[in-house]
């Protein structure tokens, strides 16, 4: 028997108060969701699954139809605490052998256990009785290596990639997927739908207000479930990043006249040892907390690398078109501190200011990003 119910309390409660030996049954297992009980239950192969029908982005009448295509002979029990007839027709179109309604007693899962276990399923297969799983088998730690996804260098792609470069990087971060089998396995679903869990939060968190979920998971999760070849799973990559970029640029289009004067603001103080972002806040009326997030969003770096970004620019226009010395031009550019002015500049362009100025070019280099003290 494996479990699914987002509760802790009752996973843990289900697994250590029924003696399930005695009872002639095996707990092989448990999860807190759809998405990460799907993997488990591919590899455990449980004779019985229970469910809880409210669980987050798969609920368990998903998990349910996904499971009875897998395993056609596996026997499922709903629990909910929605006595509601519409999960009930559901449960009873997927071919659930039972639906409990919350709260269940130890004495009424047994009971129903006993009934389900004595049905003879009409699709039925003989298989290897499930291995136990320990503990850090419920989390998963134990399944065997799967075929995976560059997730860093796809949340990376989705923060500072273009349309333009869209499938040619895709294809790349995802070339490892060439090695799912999407017919029969459920391993390629399974991480899609967690790194689409993992885009979502961080959409939200990234831009806030602009970003509704529970308006998009229905399609997403559609998408996912029709997915047979890599090429498929390629476009459905492709087709979560423009979804990004859309609540991006929602974003943008909200705070890019306040980003506008934050901007104008540090290039006509650049010059002030101390400016600062509250400075900036204040001069444009919102907190300072309020515009950092905002900054970070629309221009993917902070308020302090943009005000770092625009003195180094500023004193290699200096440095080619002045014969200002360098401490001068520190100075002028906001930073008393001549020596680690010196070292800010090397660190950003890749040169010290004695080998940019023989440089003698106009064509400055790549900026380095970096943040800290300013």
């Amino acid at each position: 028997m494996f479990l699914v119910d987002d509760e802790i309390v009752i996973r843990e409660n289900m697994r250590t108060c029924i003696d399930w030996e005695k009872e002639g049954f095996e707990y092989c297992g448990d999860a807190p969701d759809g998405e990460m009980a799907l993997p488990l239950i591919e590899k455990l192969k449980p004779d019985i699954l229970i469910t809880d029908i409210r669980m987050p982005f798969m609920n368990g009448l998903e998990l349910s139809a996904i499971v009875r295509k897998m395993l056609p002979g596996i026997k499922i029990i709903i629990l909910s605490g929605h006595d509601e007839f519409e999960y009930a027709r559901q449960a009873i179109r997927i071919g659930v052998e039972e639906y409990c309604l919350k709260p269940v007693s130890a004495e009424d899962i047994i009971r129903v256990l006993k009934i389900v276990s004595a049905k003879d399923h009409p699709h039925e297969e003989k298989r290897a009785p499930a291995g136990v799983a320990d503990r850090a088998g419920f989390l998963g730690d134990d399944l065997p290596d799967q075929p995976g996804i560059d997730r860093a260098g796809y949340m990376e792609f989705l923060k500072v990639g273009t349309p333009e470069q869209k499938e040619t990087h895709i294809r790349r971060i995802a070339q490892d997927l060439r090695n799912v089998d999407w017919e029969s396995s459920l391993y390629g679903f399974f991480l899609l739908h967690d790194l689409t869990v993992s885009v979502f939060r961080e959409a939200k968190e990234q831009f806030g207000e602009h970003v509704r979920p529970d308006d998009w998971l229905q399609e997403m999760k559609s998408r996912i479930s029709s997915i047979r070849s890599w090429e498929e799973a390629c476009a459905y990559l492709g087709r979560l990043a423009e979804l990004f970029w859309h609540w991006r640029s929602q974003a943008s289009d909200r705070y890019g006249a306040l980003i506008a004067r934050v901007k104008q603001y540090v290039q006509e103080h650049y010059g002030e040892e101390g400016l600062s972002l509250n400075d900036a806040a204040k001069h444009v009326n919102v907190s300072p907390s309020h515009l950092s997030k905002v900054f970070s969003q629309v221009t993917g770096m902070t308020f302090i690398e943009y005000l770092m970004e625009t003195r180094i620019k500023k004193a290699m226009e200096l440095l080619l078109s002045t014969g200002a010395k360098s401490y001068e031009i520190a100075s002028r550019v906001g930073y008393q501190d001549s020596h680690y002015f010196s070292n800010v500049f090397k660190r950003m362009t890749g040169m010290t200011i004695r080998d940019f100025r023989k440089r003698g070019r106009v064509e400055p280099p790549e900026l380095r990003r970096e943040g800290g003290r300013h």
